[in-house]
């Protein structure tokens, strides 16, 4: 587990949210703690709900996880929005977590508000997980930036970012995992995240101790 400035998200510059330092989790790639959610989430043959169209990665690492992936579009009407109704019938018992890439790779769009209200209370209710991925947050318009999903809500969430994309370092092979939501099952998850971290270490000290420096230049970088 690494640490944070409070008051300041990770990967989320124009409306940030207090994280406890120690719900953050330092990783070498976004890769990694995709790796390490599955594992978190998932026995063998679960599903998780990925977003159509979407980033291809994400089907070479639920293969090597043993996690099947299920689509749920995305839909273009006056803009890119996630089709929540579909969303809910793609969902089955072995459904274990909803992905959203925030802004969206390739349409470039992110999750209104709106849509990760609702979409919180569907995970909630079904007790599911949000996966967040928000390396590009940064890149948004900083009068339009959208609220991070490390701001937590009703349901367990965890959001990835990194150097890689946020200060254009992906050499430097630092990320990671920010984990929110209701507190008792939070908190059973970083305990049980803290174990599969701790399993690996991948993160070098030298880039650890670089973070700080290297986040405070990511604005002149971007």
């Amino acid at each position: 587990a690494g640490a944070a400035t409070p008051g300041e998200s990770a990967g989320a510059p124009g409306k940030g949210a207090e994280v406890d330092p120690g719900r953050i989790f330092l990783l070498s790639g976004t890769s990694e703690g995709y790796s390490h959610l599955f594992r978190l989430l998932c026995e063998p043959g679960d599903e998780i709900l990925v977003p159509a169209p979407s980033y291809p990665l994400f089907e070479f690492l639920a293969d090597l996880n043993d996690v099947r992936l299920v689509t749920y579009p995305l839909i273009y009407d006056h803009g890119w929005q996630m089709d929540l109704r579909a969303l809910r019938e793609t969902i089955t018992p072995r459904t274990r977590a909803v992905m959203v890439v925030h802004p969206n790779n390739p349409t470039g769009s992110f999750v209104k508000t709106r849509e990760a209200a609702e979409l919180a209370e569907i995970c909630a209710e079904r007790e599911m997980a949000i996966v967040a991925d928000e390396v590009f947050l940064d890149y948004s318009a900083a009068e339009t930036t959208p609220a991070t999903f490390a701001a937590g809500g009703p349901a367990l969430t965890f959001t990835l970012s990194g150097l890689s994309k946020i200060c254009a370092l992906p050499q430097m092979k630092l990320a990671w995992i920010v984990v929110s939501g209701p507190e008792k099952l939070a908190g059973a998850a970083a305990e049980r995240l803290d174990v599969i971290a701790d399993t690996y270490l991948s993160p070098g000290t030298p880039v650890q101790l670089a973070a700080a420096r290297l986040l405070s230049l990511r604005g002149e970088i971007q």
